[in-house]
C-alpha cells in the first residue's frame, strides 16, 4: 500500500511539471481623488481627478461618492446633456457612459471602455469633477468620500477585478486673512524696534501684487500688520520678486524685512489663516554699505570708522520706520546701534562674512 502511495505522489509531481502553473491573483488596482487636498475660497473653482492606478484588463468602472452640497456646487462637465455631469477622463474617452451624475451631494459613475479601444492597463484619469465653492461658505475642510461598497472594477467579460485602496479627497476653505504677526530680532542688540516689515499681497494664481502694507516692530521685536481692505499702489521703485508667487491655490504674502546695516530677508507666506503668524526671524548684521552682501568692503569700512562714537542715546535714521530721533545720529558703521563703532561691530561682520540677502 505504501508503494502505491509513493508512486501516486511521484506521478502527481511529474504532472505538476507538465501542467501550466496558475499565474496567481492579479494585483489590485487603486482608485483615488487627486489632489487629495485642495484649497479654495468662496466663488473659486477646484478640479479633482478620479484616478485608477495599477489597472490590468480593465473595461468598466463604477463608483458613488458624496460631497457637502451646501458648500460645494458641481460645475457641469457636459453642457449638451441634461443635468450636471462629471467630465469624462481619457480612460473612457469615446466609451459608453450610462450613468454620470453630480447632483444633490452625490457623484454617480458607470462607464465602459469603447469596444475598439480594448481593455485598459496602467494608470489613468477615469473622470474629472469640478466644484465651485459657494458664496459665504464657512472655513473648514469638506470631504469628498467614496462609498467603498459601490466601487467596482470589471474586465471585458464582466468579472470583478481586485480593488486595492480607495482614497478620498477634500476641499479646504480657509478663513479670510485679516492680518499678519511675528517676532523680528537683530543680532548684537536687545532693542529690536524699528525693523520694517513690508508685505505685498498676491491673489491666488496672479503674478502681480494688488496691494501692500508696512509695519514697524516695537522695542520687543513684535509686529502686527492688518491686511488692507483697499488696493494701494506699490512704493515707487520697490523691487519685486522674480517669477511671482509659488504654485498653489493660496493667496500669498511676499514679506520683506529691512533695517540699516543688516542683511534684508525676503520670503513667501501663504495666507491660509485668519491671522498668519510668520514666527521668529533674526536679521544678521554687517552690511554697512547696503550692497546686499557682507563682504570685505564692509570690513574695510568698519575698520576705517573704528572708534567713532556719539553720546547716548542715539538713533539709526531709517525713513520707513522713523525712530523719533531721540539724541544724536549713530555713526554710519555702528551696526548694532550702541552709539559707537567698536569690536562688536567688526566681530559681527566677520562672523557673517559671505552672507548675502535673498531679496531682489
Amino acid at each position: 500500500m505504501r508503494g502505491v502511495l509513493l508512486w501516486g505522489a511521484f506521478a502527481l509531481w511529474m504532472l505538476s511539471g507538465l501542467l501550466p502553473v496558475p499565474s496567481g491573483e492579479t494585483s489590485a488596482a487603486d482608485l483615488r481623488l487627486s489632489p487629495a487636498l485642495v484649497t479654495a475660497r468662496s466663488g473659486e473653482t477646484v478640479r479633482l481627478e478620479v484616478w485608477v492606478e495599477g489597472a490590468g484588463n480593465l473595461n468598466r468602472v463604477e463608483f458613488t461618492a458624496t460631497y457637502p452640497a451646501e458648500v460645494l456646487e458641481p460645475v457641469d462637465g457636459d453642457l449638451e446633456r441634461d443635468g450636471v455631469q462629471m467630465e469624462v477622463g481619457p480612460v473612457f474617452s469615446g466609451g459608453c457612459i450610462p450613468e454620470n451624475r453630480a447632483e444633490g451631494g452625490t457623484l454617480r459613475w458607470v462607464a465602459w471602455r469603447a469596444p475598439e479601444a480594448g481593455p485598459f492597463s496602467g494608470d489613468g484619469v477615469v473622470a474629472v469633477v469640478t466644484f465651485r465653492v459657494r458664496e459665504g461658505a464657512p472655513p473648514g475642510v469638506y470631504p469628498i468620500v467614496f462609498d467603498p461598497g459601490s466601487v467596482r472594477l470589471l474586465d471585458p467579460e464582466g468579472r470583478p477585478l481586485a480593488v486595492g485602496s480607495v482614497e478620498d479627497g477634500a476641499v479646504r476653505v480657509p478663513p479670510v486673512t485679516t492680518g499678519l504677526r511675528g517676532w523680528i530680532t537683530r543680532e548684537g542688540t536687545t532693542s529690536y524696534g524699528g525693523t520694517a516689515v513690508t508685505v505685498l499681497f498676491y491673489p491666488s494664481g496672479d503674478s502681480y501684487p494688488t496691494t501692500w502694507a508696512r509695519a514697524c516692530t516695537d522695542e520687543g521685536g513684535n509686529f502686527y500688520l492688518a491686511v488692507p481692505e483697499t488696493e494701494e499702489p506699490l512704493p515707487s521703485g520697490f523691487p519685486l520678486p522674480a517669477g511671482g508667487p509659488p504654485a498653489g491655490a493660496y493667496e500669498w504674502a511676499y514679506i520683506r524685512l529691512d533695517f540699516p546695516n543688516y542683511g534684508s530677508e525676503c520670503y513667501w507666506e501663504p495666507l491660509d489663516e485668519e491671522v498668519v503668524d510668520i514666527g521668529w526671524h533674526i536679521l544678521e548684521g554687517g552690511d554697512v554699505n547696503g550692497d546686499g552682501c557682507i563682504n570685505i568692503f564692509d570690513i574695510v569700512r568698519i575698520i576705517a570708522d573704528f572708534g567713532e562714537s556719539v553720546a547716548a542715546p542715539c538713533f539709526v535714521p531709517f525713513a520707513p520706520c522713523p525712530s523719533g530721533e531721540v539724541g544724536a545720529v549713530a555713526p554710519a558703521s555702528d551696526v548694532n546701534g550702541d552709539c559707537r563703532v567698536n569690536i562688536f561691530d567688526l566681530t559681527m561682520a566677520a562672523e557673517n562674512f559671505g552672507l548675502c540677502t535673498n531679496c531682489p
